[in-house]
């Protein structure tokens, strides 16, 4: 027996908050939470029984009892976590079966309870006189059997060190009548775990360590979250996802948590400020207040390159965008529609630096001296006003906020060329053999695009900012939240680093390599 009447007693949730977090997802109810909830963002739900014994219990929703919880809708919830709960409840079965009412499909059912192995017994000295019941694992997953619809049994632990004489159940809702345990599978024989949030640009980054570790022999799983992890859902490369919502375990508990997590693999590779907060300097942070050359000095070192390092693989670039069949035959639907060649467009990126200003003066030329040539515009929702003043155009293809971030990679492969700033449009063409031209901004050649294949990168020179000073250093390597720290001009609303990129240099680019590919069609 592992209890001890002199081990400190109560708040048994945070003993497993870091192991249950990634199941924790999106909106669901902690039951019986007491006085503390498992997570900031779980809707706490208790009766207030331990008000009694002088603990000041204020749930979000006070209920009578755990048995009926008709205040909430049926598959209303993504998670039901309880703790220490079950065990009180005379009708237990009746009681899982209200609480599986509740759970969406694909949610998730979290148990965590006194094992009778670890555990005084109902009766015995030291138990606690409010229990009902003695559990084992297989009396739990004996009940469950008779819950309407399939799960999935994911996790069944016996946890008994440090304090604990617990076990620990996760059932994932399934469709039809299957059960199935998959906490059953054998381990993988190296195991890797990578945590990446970020942007569309910094997923595809990230995508080159996949492959090295794969190369390695590594069974990779990827914390992330959404929507970044949209254009990597399909890599290969990638064996498992740990899917995080924003905030869903506080910035402050994160080391905690990956702590927790890490210890679980073989590797750890942890690309959280792998390249904001190293390589670009965030407002606030002792790089920020450094002068344009030191910033440059110091931080002018390429971002992929770093990413291989922290993973420890070989520095061989492999960035890569992976279509599905479907979105391929889409994409080559879409071109069907256009000219001999089709230029890729994009417009803006996450940041307010991230747009080139002389868009409207290229696409005008380009329809004056290459009738065959089509180009496509694509970014988000926000990006459409930069279309604005094409829409009768036939050649020049409006697709912001029309097509989806996955639709718009997957074109890529179908296209003659690609422009834009740094976005992750262009990260996704990174290794991809069409030319590519990128407006730079906050980052140089070095950084980014030195690795690039059939990559020209173009840099403002001469540039008078709040970031480079006075033309002192060729980016400012700092991330930009808005024009806090960046220097708008004022006549074309765009980043000034990217007004003084030349009109000029960007259609002899662009130009040249149109000529280049009709003569070759020729």
């Amino acid at each position: 027996m592992v209890w001890r009447a002199e081990d400190p007693q109560g708040c048994e949730a945070k003993k497993v908050v870091w192991e249950v977090a990634p199941f924790l997802r999106g909106r669901g109810l902690d039951l019986g939470s007491g006085m503390f909830k498992i997570l900031p963002h779980v809707i706490s739900v208790d009766n207030g029984h331990h008000e009694a014994f002088g603990h000041n219990i204020n749930p979000d929703v006070k209920i009578e009892t755990a048995e009926k919880l008709d205040v909430f809708g049926s598959q209303s919830m993504d998670f039901i976590f309880s703790s220490h709960l079950l065990e009180h409840i005379e009708n237990y079965k009746a009681a899982l079966h209200e609480w599986w009412r509740l759970i969406k499909q694909g949610g998730y059912l979290v148990l965590y309870l006194p094992h009778a192995d670890f555990y005084p017994h109902v009766g015995s000295e030291g138990a606690n006189p409010d229990h009902k019941h003695d559990f084992l694992p297989a009396d739990i997953i004996a009940a469950m059997q008779d819950v309407p619809g399939g799960w999935d049994l994911l996790e069944c632990q016996e946890r008994n060190g440090e304090m604990e004489y617990s076990m620990l159940l996760v059932f994932q809702k399934v469709q039809g009548k299957v059960r199935l345990t998959s906490h059953q599978k054998p381990r993988p024989e190296k195991t890797a775990l990578v945590c990446r949030f970020g942007a569309f640009g910094d997923l595809l980054q990230a995508s080159s360590v996949f492959a090295g570790l794969k190369k390695q022999g590594f069974h990779v799983t990827l914390m992330t979250s959404r929507p970044g992890s949209d254009v990597v859902t399909h890599d290969p490369n990638i064996d498992a996802f740990m899917l995080l919502d924003k905030d869903q375990v506080p910035n402050a508990d994160l080391q905690n948590f990956w702590k927790h997590q890490g210890k679980k693999y073989d590797r750890f590779v942890n690309l959280s400020e792998s390249v904001e907060g190293t390589w670009l300097a965030l407002p606030g942070r002792t790089q920020h207040s450094w002068s344009p050359l030191v910033r440059h000095r110091h931080l002018n070192f390429n971002y992929l390159e770093f990413q291989h390092q922290l993973a420890e693989v070989p520095h061989e670039p492999q960035v890569k965008f992976f279509a599905t069949l479907e979105e391929k035959a889409w994409a080559r639907k879409q071109r069907e529609k256009m000219g001999d060649y089709v230029i890729l467009w994009s417009l803006a990126g996450s940041s307010v630096h991230k747009t080139w200003a002389g868009l409207d003066s290229i696409l005008a030329a380009l329809m004056l001296e290459f009738p065959g040539v089509h180009v496509v515009l694509c970014g988000g929702p926000e990006a459409a006003l930069l279309e604005a003043g094409w829409e009768k155009e036939p050649r020049v293809h409006l697709t912001c906020g029309k097509w989806s971030i996955r639709q718009t990679f997957s074109f890529i492969e179908q296209a003659d060329m690609i422009v834009g700033p740094e976005t992750g449009v262009l990260n996704a063409a990174a290794n991809e053999p069409m030319p590519k031209l990128v407006f730079l901004s906050h980052s140089t050649n070095e950084n980014l695009t030195r690795d690039w294949v059939n990559t020209v990168a173009l840099q403002s020179a001469g540039t008078k900012c709040k970031g480079r000073g006075n033309d002192e250093a060729p980016a400012c390597h700092v991330l930009q939240y808005g024009w806090d720290n960046c220097t708008k001009d004022e006549e074309t609303g765009t980043a000034q680093c990217q007004k003084d990129i030349p009109t000029q240099e960007v259609w002899a680019q662009i130009a040249s390599r149109i000529d280049v590919a009709l003569m070759k069609a020729a």
